[in-house]
């Protein structure tokens, strides 16, 4: 019983043993092919990522290399050993006799174990092992070749600095609560509109004339907005200073004024706040007599207030001179009046249409326009051969007396029979010919 127990247990190594050798046989050429993606890719993530993730690295590589091992078990299980098989193989190499599967179908005896076991294989490694170094190999590489992080990514583009200027200039005013929110969202919409474009196209000069002129409304929207608040603070002010003293014709031209300002902060694309606006509306200028004193002061200063604040911003320079007015200053209109200028004028942001008209110059008064003109060479002695030194319009000299028909004249003498009535000079060679042709 002991022996069939022993030979049984060799029969499964070597039936193991048999089964590792396939696998790692059909292991080998798989085996490289996933090393060197895996490699490939670490090489990849190294260069891509500022920090490696190591462990979701190894374990993505690790799950690499069992599924791909898992597939090679099952592509070789076709060639796999059972345990029978491998007693034949061990009784084929010890020459038993077939004592193995007589025992093991039960007809003899299990024979006696003997100290050396001989299943007629032996393990190839100069075949097995350059496949798994060369993967660890390639893996190693993955790791260890030095490369290169991938360039920083440059800066993006750098915007237009009126883009900036908007910017700060419509959170101010939505800090300090100044106008209302529908104009600065408005305006916001218009800036992301022009940050969608291509970085390429963001100083291109379409892109450049739609920012001039987003910027330029928006400064005649807040100067239109000061210089209403202003007038219609003055005027409430000479009103409240009046009185009963003031003739009604001033009175009246004050009131117009004011209703005119309101109306143009009603009208106007960038409003006054809600708060305001609602205590402009219900304010009748008529009737200041049931408002207190303090309340009409207080309602100017608010005035004062909202229309200092856009003075400030006044597109982001504030009173100061800033970058745009020491360029305004140095750019000239021409010292010339109104008319011919001596110079082209100031460029300005609109960079207007082109190239100034007539910079050589003032264009000659009769330039000769649909007039034909005679082509003239004045240095004759610099023509070359070829060139048109003149061209004439000149017509022949017909002469137009009528003539009738004339008579062709007489013969003076007759011929005779067998006179030639032409004669050629021939050359010597023609009459050599000639005479040849006819001999």
């Amino acid at each position: 019983m002991a022996e069939e127990q022993t030979w049984r247990a060799i029969a499964r190594r070597t039936s193991r043993k048999i089964n590792f050798g396939w696998w790692l046989q059909v292991l080998s050429t798989p085996l490289l092919i996933t090393s060197l993606i895996i490699a490939c890719g670490i090489l990849i993530l190294r260069r891509e990522l500022d920090a490696m993730p190591w462990m979701q690295l190894v374990g993505g590589a690790i799950v690499a290399l069992a599924l791909t091992g898992l597939a090679c078990w099952l592509a070789a299980r076709a060639h796999f050993e059972s345990s029978k098989q491998s007693l034949v193989r061990i009784e084929a190499a010890m020459r038993l006799r077939n004592a193995l599967t007589a025992a093991d179908h039960g007809i003899a005896p299990w024979p006696a174990v003997p100290v050396m076991i001989n299943d007629g294989t032996s393990w190839h490694w100069k075949r097995l092992l350059p496949p798994m170094i060369g993967a660890a190999m390639i893996i190693a590489c993955g790791f260890m070749i030095p490369v290169h992080a991938k360039s920083i990514a440059s800066d993006p583009a750098q915007e237009p600095s009126a883009w900036s200027e908007l910017d700060t200039s419509l959170d101010q005013l939505d800090n300090q609560e100044v106008i209302q929110d529908d104009y600065v969202e408005e305006m916001r919409e218009k800036l992301e509109k022009l940050r969608e474009q291509s970085p390429d196209e963001w100083f291109s000069h379409s892109s450049l004339e739609a920012t001039d002129t987003l910027k330029q409304n928006h400064a005649k929207e807040q100067e239109a907005l000061k210089n209403n608040l202003q007038r219609a603070e003055q005027n409430l002010a000479e009103l409240q200073n009046g009185g009963a003293k003031m003739n009604e014709q001033k009175k009246q031209r004050l009131l117009n004024e004011f209703d005119e300002a309101l109306k143009k902060m009603e009208q106007g694309g960038m409003k006054p706040n809600e708060k305001l606006l609602k205590q402009l509306k219900k304010l009748d200028p008529k009737q200041l007599d049931q408002l207190t004193p303090e309340q009409l002061d207080q309602l100017r200063e608010n005035m004062r207030q909202h229309a200092e604040k856009l003075k400030q911003q006044d597109g982001g320079k504030g009173d100061q001179p800033g970058e745009d007015d020491w360029m305004n200053d140095q750019e000239g209109e021409g010292e010339g009046e109104d008319g011919d200028a001596e110079k082209p004028g100031k460029g300005g942001i609109n960079r207007g249409p082109g190239t100034a008209p007539d910079v050589l110059g003032a264009p000659h008064a009769d330039a000769g326009k649909g007039k034909l003109e005679r082509l003239k060479n004045d240095n004759k002695e610099q023509a070359l051969p070829g060139d048109l030194l003149e061209t004439s319009d000149d017509k022949h000299e017909v002469d137009e007396t009528k003539q009738g028909p004339t008579a062709g004249g007489k013969a003076t003498a007759k011929g005779k029979g067998g006179d030639r009535v032409w004669k050629d000079s021939l050359l010597p060679e023609e009459k050599k010919a000639l005479k040849k042709f006819f001999e």
